[in-house]
């Protein structure tokens, strides 16, 4: 299926998730109401909430109430976008300014509090006290990844495994979420709950692997942010981390000091850039992303085919040759 085939196959689902995304977020403070609206209606691709009602359907669901709770995915992933465009003092996202840009700090980091302790309000409505479980062990878990990003900025002799734990808790550990607790809305055993879990953690690890190499090779128009703010915010990413490991001493050092906190420069971005395309290091990362694609595939295959799966592997598909 085509990238577009697949847009328009789940266009009903993404209105009407876009609708509780707007009808659940409600606050008597105007501001709250105001800076959630910037960040969650200015665009975004609505992954997280998608895998949430693709696996409820995949579970057999049978109730009213899947786009309504996959918010809970969204608010959670949106509160993380406003405090990550404090931390790295961010100004574009989704091509528009950035909240603490227009807002201040203070707003966004608060808002993104809000955010947080409304998904939660959410998840216990659904009444089961192991939705929260999984629900609060992620969201722990994704704090730790913001810690380690940050302990790892500018760490040039960072290991691909300690790469692999920051997007996991960042990026994976939320998507895992939403697709194991979409199944728990459905008749799966312990086992196949698991099995949605784990196909969502190696699709959240495609998707930031994806986003990681999109950096580095497609334009700021096409991204919808800034290419080459990874760099410049001391984030070592799979592309650079496997031009460092192959390219010659001479360039390695040269690398270094072109990413260096102290000695980075925007204009040469295009260097370092050209330096990881040479090594082929945005192919490297596809490359990687397409295997845990696969191995997400694998785990929905254990399924039945029934409505939801064929769109799920769909799904994979689509996060893995994205351009944005």
């Amino acid at each position: 299926m085509t990238q577009q085939n697949f847009l328009t196959a789940i266009e009903k689902d993404t209105e009407q998730i876009n609708h509780y995304l707007q009808a659940n977020l409600e606050s008597h403070v105007g501001l709250i109401s105001k800076i959630g609206e910037h960040i969650l209606l200015g665009g975004g691709k609505r992954i997280r909430p998608m895998l949430f009602v693709l696996c409820a359907r995949l579970a057999e669901y049978g109730g009213t109430s899947e786009y309504y709770f996959s918010t809970v995915f969204e608010y959670l992933h949106a509160a993380t976008l406003l405090h990550d465009d404090v931390i790295d003092h961010a100004e574009v996202r989704r091509s528009t300014r950035t909240a603490n840009v227009l807002w201040g700090n203070s707003a966004a980091v608060l808002v993104g509090d809000f955010l947080y302790s409304k998904s939660f309000n959410m998840a216990v409505e659904m009444g089961d006290l192991r939705v929260l479980e999984v629900l609060s062990n992620s969201t722990n878990r994704m704090a730790e990844g913001m810690v380690l990003e940050l302990i790892h900025s500018f760490d040039f002799n960072m290991s691909v495994d300690d790469y692999l734990e920051v997007i996991i808790s960042k990026t994976a550990v939320l998507m895992s979420a939403a697709c194991r607790i979409g199944g728990m809305l459905g008749n799966l055993t312990e086992e196949q709950e698991k099995l949605l879990g784990d196909f969502g953690m190696d699709l959240g690890i495609a998707f930031q692997l994806v986003d990681d190499a999109l950096d580095y090779s497609v334009t700021q128009q096409e991204f919808g942010k800034p290419v080459g703010k990874d760099v410049e915010e001391g984030k070592v990413t799979l592309p650079l981390l496997r031009t460092l490991e192959v390219c010659t001493s001479e360039e390695r050092k040269k690398l270094i000091e072109w990413c260096d906190k102290e000695t980075f420069k925007p204009e040469r971005f295009s260097e370092i850039q050209t330096l990881v395309r040479n090594y082929k290091g945005v192919e490297y990362s596809l490359e990687r992303a397409r295997e845990y694609k696969d191995r997400a595939r694998n785990n929905l295959l254990k399924f039945p085919d029934v409505p939801g799966r064929q769109l799920l592997i769909d799904l994979a598909d689509f996060v893995v040759e994205r351009r944005f």
